[in-house]
């Protein structure tokens, strides 16, 4: 084995669990697979580029913030095309995600995430899921860390009023329906 094998091989082994969960969070179970594999092919064409020690998984979430904008992009297409179809009466299949029972606390967080700008939407992942500090999310993003800063600052400030305003929808239905109690 060569030292850039043994390299790849030591970065894949330390870091694959996280580059899962965090294309796992942000895709559709079926494209998780292929965008992780497209991470770490990358990573093997550029195992020289790669800083060592700490900064090896920012690096890391900055090539998976890559590959899933091309992902989203791909997924606009079809959604448009499903659309489309729908429109002509084809069905798409059921999912599992369809399935999933979420509660009306997590489905408003969830909306109101939706609301936001995507590069905020990111900032807040990867600070409050991927537990980046401001300077590793600058790194992923390629912006400054006072910038990040600023915006997951304005970013919780934006979810809160987001999830605020979804509340007040929310209780002015239920209001109008007869009251939650």
């Amino acid at each position: 084995m060569t030292s850039r094998d043994a390299r790849f091989a030591e970065i894949y082994e330390s870091h694959h669990r996280q580059i899962y969960a965090y294309c796992r969070r942000r895709l559709d179970a079926d494209e998780v697979e292929d965008a992780v594999a497209d991470v770490f092919v990358t990573a093997w064409r550029k195992i020289d580029d790669i800083p060592s020690d700490s900064q090896t998984l920012p690096w890391l979430y900055g090539v998976a913030y890559r590959v899933l904008l091309h992902q989203w992009r791909s997924s606009a297409r079809r959604r448009r095309l499903s659309r489309r179809l729908s429109s002509l009466g084809v069905e798409r299949p059921a999912i599992p995600e369809d399935y999933i029972v979420l509660n009306q606390d997590s489905q408003r967080v969830i909306e109101a995430t939706s609301r936001l700008k995507p590069i905020d939407q990111e900032i807040l992942r990867l600070s409050l899921w991927e537990e980046l500090r401001h300077a590793e999310i600058a790194d992923v993003l390629d912006l400054k860390a006072e910038a990040v800063r600023k915006r997951l600052s304005r970013a919780l400030s934006n979810l809160t009023n987001e999830f605020n305003s979804l509340e007040k929808v929310a209780g002015n239905a239920v209001a109008q329906k007869g009251g939650a109690w």
